[in-house]
């Protein structure tokens, strides 16, 4: 049996496997039969061979859980030998879940001949994407509630609207929101657990939510990629010394600013073609969100192509460099930025 799981939303993607976990051990307590890979840092794929050969132990069922597996191009492709070899989409007595937090277009890019063997009808399959609207209001509702708090709808919607929705580039980058309302759900769970109640049941209040949540900082890695496309390198070079001295994640910056040079070149190719500039236009033969069409376009026109082609493979240069330890990404994002 294969489970596939993938999209944007990670902090769901989590709460997915963990479900699928939970209910697994509920059954085979041993435990010795779960297996967990994640080839963004896991580099021997034998090991991931010799779990779905090996012979189970107590006759349980094997969980096998794979992480990340697009990550690596080679192991990918071997993945789907081993699907086919050992008919792991048919057979009930192995369970291989397989989990991507990255949406479709990219899946298919790494590897279109594995992402249509995983999300064949002969399997489970769940596209976990971001919510919005009533869906992320009730998916909020039900976390309070299973720390044994009801709130009101106002209370949730002013806290969605402090700590937001995901933006378009983040629900492109498979990071959002998600991490930090549970983040805030379980810091308000918290509070009102330890809240003195009087003459009512303790409710949370919008003043509790505007006391104890913090809104968004206005000095945002969207702020710095904006820059970086509009050729402002003092502005860029700001950004940068704030985001890095703020704790972000330099791996982060990297994936944001690779994303974004690949939607230049994308809206270049298309321009270059011979399309209307108009941003609408260009979404839709891009792939793109409006919002982000919208983005490119004003850039664009900034650069030569070359300029962007030497951008962009300095910035997947760096990527590889810095996950081979040759260089310190920090201090190369900040050269890239001034260059």
């Amino acid at each position: 049996m294969i489970i596939f799981l993938y999209g944007s939303d990670g902090y769901r993607l989590k709460e997915n496997v963990d479900a699928i976990v939970d209910s697994y051990q509920k059954k085979h307590k041993s435990g010795v039969n779960l297996y967990r890979f994640n080839f963004a840092s896991d580099r021997n794929y034998n090991d991931l061979t010799s779990a779905v050969k090996s012979v189970s132990f107590f006759e349980e069922v094997k969980l096998v859980i794979v992480k990340n597996v697009f990550d690596n191009k080679i192991y990918s492709e071997n993945i789907v030998v081993l699907i086919k070899d050992f008919n792991l989409d048919k057979i009930k007595d192995v369970v291989l879940v397989l989990v991507e937090d990255k949406i479709q277009k990219d899946l298919e890019k790494r590897n279109k001949d594995l992402f249509s063997l995983l999300n064949s009808k002969n399997n489970l399959v769940r596209n976990i994407g971001f919510l919005s609207g009533s869906k992320l209001s009730d998916w909020v509702k039900s976390k309070f509630k299973g720390k044994g708090h009801n709130v009101s709808s106002a209370v949730v919607g002013l806290l969605i609207d402090i700590v937001g929705n995901p933006a378009p580039e983040q629900a492109r980058c498979g990071t959002g929101d998600s991490w930090a309302l549970a983040n805030e759900i379980e810091k308000l769970s918290n509070y009102l657990t330890g809240k003195t109640c009087h003459d009512r049941s303790c409710l949370l209040t919008e003043s509790d939510i505007n006391l104890l949540v913090s809104r968004k900082e206005n000095n945002s890695i969207f702020d710095l990629v904006d820059a970086v496309g509009n050729q402002n390198k003092a502005r860029a070079f700001e950004m940068m010394y704030k985001l890095i001295n703020s704790g972000h994640d330099p791996h982060y910056l990297l994936s944001m600013l690779v994303y974004h040079f690949e939607n230049l070149l994308s809206v270049f190719d298309s321009i270059e073609r011979g399309s209307p500039s108009s941003a609408q236009v260009i979404a839709k033969q891009c792939g793109l969100h409006p919002f982000v069409a919208r983005k490119a376009v004003s850039q664009v026109d900034k650069f030569i192509k070359n300029d962007l082609l030497l951008k962009f493979n300095r910035l997947a240069g760096l990527d590889i460099a810095s996950k081979n330890g040759q260089v310190n990404l920090e201090d190369a994002l900040f050269g890239f930025v001034l260059s």
